[in-house]
C-alpha cells in the first residue's frame, strides 16, 4: 500500500495535539477525595464508582470544530487509587479494615520488602495493564451492562449487590458522560465555518447520543464509542498501559459492512484511523499497545484493510502512541511484511514483533485456552494477554538479579547506601573454594529474595478488591458482573500475577568472569574482588579491562555465559510457576523491562563484569551494552537457547541498527530471513532501533531541534527528548549493528 500524505484535517488536528505540553496524566483528585469523605459508610467499590460519576460531571471537555471524532485527546486522571508508594500502600493495608487480622511476621516481612525496593532489588508498580473488553462494549453498548446490574440489585443478592450497583453508577456516569460530548458537538455547529464541518459536528453528536446507551452500529460510530470508553477507562485508573487489543479484527466487520454498504471509502475509513491515532497521541509515554495481524485456531492469518490503515496511520503521524506491534506467522502475507519492513526502517521503534507460535504455547502453557490463546494482544510494552478476559497485573513486580550478586559480595550490604538485608545464608567469602559453590548460593540466594517478594505480592494483592477496584473496566470483563465481583478480586476468566526479570545480562557476565578471573585464574579472591567493586575500580582500572574485555559475554553464542543465562532463567521461571495468587489464579514471568534497567541501574554497585556503579542495566534479555561483538545473528543465537515458552508475560529483544544498513536491498533481504530464523529458532519478540549514535548524541545536546525523534525504549516507543537522561545514555550505548554476520 503506497503511504499517502496527511490531509489538512488531520495535519491541523496532529499539530494541536503536540502543542498541548505537559504531562501525560493531571493527577487531580480533589473530586475523588471529597466524594470519599462523604461515603466512608458503603463499600470501597461502591465509592470507587460514585467518584469516577463525580468527576466526569465535572472534567473539561471540548470538540474542535476541525475534529473527526469526539474526545479529549490529553485525558486528565484523577483516581483516588493506588499509591505509586510502596510504603503508602502498606501503610493502607495495616490501617485497613482487616488490619486486626494481620500477623506481625506478615508486617516484618512487608518491611523487609520495602527496603528492598529501596536498595533497587524490588518494585513494585500500581495496577492498570490490561486490555478491557472493547470488543465487547461495541457489540453491546453500555444499556447491556446497566440493565444486567439492575436485574442483579432486583433479585437483592447482597453477595453481589455493592459491586452491581458500582457498575451500574459507573456505567450510567459514562453514558452521561459521552452525552455531554453530544451536546457541545451540536453547540459548536453553528461556529463552523463550512458545511463540511458542521455535517462533521452534527456526524459526532449523532453517534455520541447514540453509542452512548447503544452498540455501534456503523464503523464512525465504533470507533468513537471505542475511544470515548479508552477514556473512561483510562480515568478510572491511576496507571497506565491501558492497551487497545486487536483493532484491526475487532472493528473490521463495522468497516466491511460499511464499505460494502457504499457507506465510507477506503479513504475516509483512513482518515477516521489516523484521528484515532491523534487522540492516543494526546498521551504522552501511556504504552497503549495496539497489535495487528496474528492466526487463528486453524492457522488462518488474519489481515485486512484496517491492518495496513494502521500501519499506513503510525508511518504518517510518526507519533510515540498508540505503540504498535504485530503477531508473526510464516504464513504472513508477503505485502503485508513489506508494510511492516518499511514501517521498521523509518526508525520509529515500531512495531514489535511477536511470533504466535512461541506466544499462543506461552499461554497454552499457562492454561489458556487455545481459542482465547490464538486471540491474545499485547499489554503496555510486550505483555502477552488475553482481551476482556485476563487480569493479569503485569507490572506487578520486577526482580533485580545483579542486585542479589552486589548484596552477597558484601554481606547483605547494598554498597550505595549501607542498608543492610537479612541473607539467607551468610558466608565468608573466603571460605569459598570453587565457582560451583558460590553458583550454588547464588541460586540459593536468587530463589530467597525471591520468596520474599512473592510473598509480599501476595500479600499486598488479597488487599487489593478492598482499596482499589475498578467497576467501570470490570463492566466489561468477562465474568465479572456475572461472578459479582471486581475483577482485581479474581473474577474473570484468566487471573495470574506478573513477575519480571531485569538485570539479567548483567549477572550472567558478571558470574562467567568471575569464574574465569577469580577461580580459574586465580588472578585475586573473592574477597578482594569485593574490594575492588565498593571501590568501583578506583585504581583497579586495567583489571576493569580485563573483566570488560577477555571475558566470556552473553550475546556472542558462546555456552560459558549463555550457560548461565539458560540455567538461571529456567529456575526462576519453573521457581516462578509453583506458586498462586490470592485471585484463584497462578504466577507468570516476563523478561522485559520497560525503563526499569536504567533505574535499577543507578541503584546497583558495580559489578564483577567491569560495569561500573550506577550505569545502567541491560535492557531486558538484551545483552550488555557493547558485549555483543559478534552481531546479530550470535545475538539471536545466545537468546534462543532459552525457551521462550516460559515467558507467559512476554520478554524483549532489543537490536540497533544503523539507517545506512537499510540502504542496501541485499541488506534489507538479509534483515528479513534473519527475523525469519529467530522467530524458527523459538524467539518470542524482537524490535528494531534504527537510528545513528551520531544523531542520538546531537539529541541529547540540542534536544529542541530533535523534538520529533522516536526511539525505541524497552518495549516501548517515546520521543528521545522527553526520557530522562539514563535512559538515553544508555540507548545510545547500545551495540549499532551495520551488518548482519
Amino acid at each position: 500500500m503506497k503511504t499517502q500524505t496527511l490531509s489538512k484535517r488531520i495535519q491541523n488536528l496532529k499539530r494541536k495535539t503536540n502543542e498541548d505540553t505537559g504531562d501525560f496524566i493531571d493527577f487531580n483528585k480533589s473530586v475523588y477525595d471529597r466524594v470519599m469523605r462523604e461515603t466512608t459508610s458503603e463499600a470501597m467499590v461502591v465509592r470507587m464508582a460514585k467518584g469516577l460519576s463525580a468527576f466526569l460531571k465535572v472534567k473539561d471537555i471540548a470538540v474542535d470544530v476541525e475534529d473527526l471524532l469526539a474526545g479529549r485527546a490529553k485525558v486528565v486522571n484523577c483516581q483516588y487509587s493506588h499509591p505509586f508508594e510502596n510504603r503508602n500502600e502498606l501503610n493502607a493495608i495495616l490501617s485497613g479494615p482487616h488490619a486486626g487480622c494481620i500477623s506481625q511476621a506478615d508486617k516484618e516481612t512487608g518491611e523487609e520488602f520495602l527496603k528492598g525496593v529501596g536498595i533497587g532489588i524490588y518494585q513494585r508498580w500500581p495496577s492498570g495493564h490490561v486490555i478491557g473488553g472493547y470488543d465487547r462494549v461495541l457489540q453491546v453498548g453500555f444499556k447491556d451492562r446497566i440493565e444486567k446490574a439492575e436485574a442483579i440489585l432486583s433479585c437483592d443478592d447482597s453477595d453481589k449487590n455493592a459491586f452491581a450497583q458500582a457498575v451500574l453508577i459507573s456505567c450510567e456516569a459514562a453514558r452521561d458522560y459521552i452525552l455531554r460530548y453530544a451536546k457541545i458537538a451540536r453547540d459548536t455547529i453553528p461556529t463552523a465555518a463550512s458545511d463540511d464541518r458542521k455535517a462533521q459536528l452534527e456526524r459526532i453528536a449523532t453517534a455520541c447520543e447514540w453509542v452512548s446507551t447503544n452498540p455501534a452500529r456503523s464503523f464512525f460510530e465504533a470507533v468513537q464509542l471505542l475511544w470515548l470508553t479508552h477514556e473512561v477507562i483510562v480515568c478510572e485508573q491511576v496507571c497506565g498501559s491501558l492497551s487497545l487489543g486487536r483493532i484491526d479484527q475487532y472493528l473490521y466487520p463495522f468497516y466491511a459492512a460499511d464499505l460494502a454498504a457504499g457507506v465510507i471509502t477506503k479513504e475516509e475509513a483512513s482518515e477516521i484511523i489516523e484521528a484515532l491515532w491523534i487522540k492516543f497521541g494526546g498521551l504522552r509515554k501511556a504504552y497503549q499497545n495496539v497489535v495487528l495481524g496474528g492466526v487463528d485456531q486453524n492457522g488462518n492469518y488474519a489481515v485486512n484493510d484496517l491492518s495496513y490503515m494502521c500501519l499506513q496511520a503510525t508511518k504518517k503521524l510518526r507519533m510515540d502512541q498508540p505503540l504498535l506491534s504485530v503477531r508473526w506467522h510464516k504464513s504472513m502475507p508477503e505485502a503485508f511484511w513489506q508494510e511492516i519492513q518499511e514501517l521498521i526502517e523509518i526508525g520509529l521503534g515500531f512495531p514489535a514483533l511477536f511470533n504466535d507460535e512461541v506466544c499462543i504455547a506461552a499461554k497454552r502453557r499457562l492454561g489458556v485456552s487455545i481459542e482465547d490463546a490464538c486471540n491474545y494482544g499485547v499489554v503496555g510494552c510486550v505483555e502477552i494477554a488475553v482481551p476482556g478476559k485476563e487480569f493479569g497485573h503485569t507490572e506487578c513486580f520486577r526482580f533485580n538479579w545483579a542486585k542479589i550478586l552486589e548484596i552477597m559480595l558484601n554481606d547483605g550490604t547494598c554498597t550505595l547506601t549501607g542498608e543492610k538485608m537479612k541473607l539467607k545464608n551468610s558466608r565468608n567469602l573466603d571460605d569459598i573454594k570453587s565457582f560451583d559453590e558460590f553458583f550454588n548460593w547464588y541460586k540459593d540466594e536468587l530463589l530467597h529474595f525471591l520468596d520474599l517478594g512473592l510473598h509480599v505480592t501476595n500479600f499486598f494483592d488479597a488487599h487489593y478488591p478492598e482499596n482499589y477496584p475498578i467497576p467501570f473496566l470490570s463492566a466489561f470483563m468477562d465474568g465479572c458482573l456475572e461472578n459479582g465481583g471486581d475483577v482485581t478480586a479474581g473474577t474473570t476468566v484468566y487471573n495470574f500475577t506478573s513477575v519480571n526479570a531485569v538485570g539479567m545480562a548483567d549477572t550472567v557476565d558478571s558470574l562467567a568472569a568471575m569464574k574465569k578471573t577469580v577461580f580459574d585464574d586465580a588472578k585475586m579472591n573473592l574477597s578482594e574482588l569485593s574490594e575492588v567493586l565498593r571501590n568501583n575500580f578506583n585504581g583497579s582500572e586495567r583489571l576493569r579491562a580485563e573483566l570488560v574485555y577477555q571475558c566470556p559475554k552473553f550475546g556472542n553464542d558462546r555456552n560459558e555465559a549463555d550457560g548461565f543465562m539458560q540455567e538461571l532463567s529456567t529456575l526462576f521461571c519453573d521457581h516462578v510457576d509453583g506458586f498462586s495468587n490470592p485471585r484463584r489464579g497462578r504466577f507468570q514471568t516476563g523478561f522485559y523491562s520497560v525503563e526499569s534497567h536504567a533505574y535499577r541501574g543507578l541503584q546497583t554497585g558495580a559489578l564483577p563484569d567491569g560495569r561500573l556503579s550506577r550505569v545502567s542495566l541491560a535492557s531486558a534479555l538484551s545483552p550488555c551494552h557493547g558485549a555483543d561483538i559478534l552481531g546479530p545473528t550470535a545475538v539471536m543465537k545466545s537468546v534462543t537457547k532459552l525457551d521462550h515458552r516460559m515467558f507467559g508475560n512476554g520478554m524483549v529483544l532489543d537490536l540497533k541498527f544503523h539507517p545506512a544498513f537499510f540502504e542496501n536491498d541485499k541488506h534489507r533481504e538479509a534483515f528479513n530471513y534473519m527475523v525469519e530464523t529467530y522467530f524458527e529458532l523459538g524467539g518470542m519478540e524482537v524490535q528494531f532501533n534504527v537510528v545513528s549514535r551520531e544523531t542520538l548524541v546531537k539529541a541529547q545536546l540540542a534536544p529542541e531541534e530533535y523534538r520529533d525523534l522516536i526511539v525505541r525504549v524497552s518495549g516501548f516507543s517515546a520521543y528521545f527528548v522527553t526520557l530522562d537522561k539514563a535512559i538515553q545514555d544508555e540507548i545510545i550505548a547500545r551495540t549499532e549493528h551495520s551488518a548482519i554476520a
